[in-house]
């Protein structure tokens, strides 16, 4: 009895016969495409998710420390307009337990 035709047997006996760097792309590709296509979906289920959600965030920026374009850096307090550092004295939110030395943050010691 004559078997039927299987494209995955073929294929098969087909990939035996190649040489081994060609076993070796086909190997490694393969695992690669899987890994990349399920990439994607997560990326663009985590995208998709909040869009779809019918939460809406509420909160404020409270504080926050960015450079701005002319490469001075500015202190943000939520409801305050946005402030430069004064390197001298600094606000006490920047040093937390530390000290600061010659404009540098230092953490504390021990």
């Amino acid at each position: 009895m004559e078997q039927p035709y299987s494209a995955w047997a073929d294929w098969l006996s087909k990939f035996h016969t190649w040489p081994e760097l060609i076993q070796a792309l086909w190997l490694v590709s393969v695992p690669l495409t899987f890994i990349g296509a399920t990439w994607l979906l997560m990326r663009g289920l985590r995208d998709l998710i909040p869009a779809l959600s019918r939460r809406r965030w509420r909160g404020h920026l409270i504080y926050g420390v960015y450079q701005d374009p002319q490469g001075r850096w500015m202190v943000y307090w939520h409801g305050r307009q946005p402030q430069e550092v004064d390197w001298t004295n600094p606000p006490p939110e920047l040093i937390g337990r530390g000290q600061v030395v010659q404009g540098v943050f230092r953490r504390p010691e021990g």
